[in-house]
């Protein structure tokens, strides 16, 4: 009778350790899994963590790209207004300031006589008087001489047009320059005939406002 109680009581704990067996090893695998989630977790939790730290100077860069941008902006608000601010240099007398230097008008009378482009002993005192202004006032300059003619054609004189003739006038004057010591570099004849006048050529006293030389001294074409 006891051998029986003794083997029912061994059937009865073996599902009893079976039981137990199986809750430990479920135990351990949650416990597994937790311990991975818990990895995931704290990986994630780097990752944000850098990645927030990454955002952060990202934004502080951006800060100091707008501070930059600022302060260049400001450094060209202020040179524009000291370059609006800086006074015009005035010309010499008789001279008109231009944008990078001065200009002269020389009515056609003053130096050449009707039709001609042989130089008057007037217009060589007027051109000497120039050079010397364009050798004190502006040494570095280059210089342009443009001839103007008024509109009326070309009759008697035997130039082709007004273009020849106020181009060979032009000529006249830059040579008589260079003569004066003005270095040739430096020196550009053109000749414009009727296309540019200064006022419409509508009588006698417009048109002979018309016929001129101009003479630019101004900075060098880079």
């Amino acid at each position: 009778m006891a051998r029986k109680f003794v083997r029912l009581g061994m059937v009865v704990a073996l599902p009893v350790l079976s039981a137990t067996v199986g809750c430990a090893d479920q135990l351990k695998a949650k416990d597994a899994q937790i311990a991975l989630i818990e990895d995931q977790n704290q990986r994630l939790t780097d990752e944000l963590g850098a990645a927030q730290r990454r955002a952060d100077e990202m934004t502080r860069g951006r800060q100091h790209c707008d501070q930059e941008l600022a302060a260049a902006r400001n450094q060209i608000n202020s040179l524009r207004d000291q370059l609006n601010n800086v006074p015009e240099q005035a010309a010499p007398e008789g001279w008109t300031a231009v944008p990078g230097g001065a200009m002269i008008a020389i009515e056609d009378e003053v130096l050449f006589a009707s039709g001609k482009a042989v130089l008057r002993d007037t217009g060589k005192a007027k051109l000497d008087s120039v050079t010397s202004t364009i050798g004190s006032q502006y040494p570095t300059k280059d210089v342009y001489v443009f001839g103007h003619t008024d509109d009326m054609p070309i009759r008697k004189s035997g130039w082709k047009d007004n273009y020849e003739l106020s181009t060979q006038r032009a000529l006249t004057v830059v040579r008589h320059l260079q003569q004066q010591g003005i270095e040739g570099a430096r020196l550009v004849a053109c000749g414009a005939g009727e296309y540019r006048p200064r006022v419409p050529n509508t009588n006698d006293d417009s048109r002979m406002k018309n016929r001129r030389v101009e003479i630019y001294a101004v900075d060098p074409i880079k």
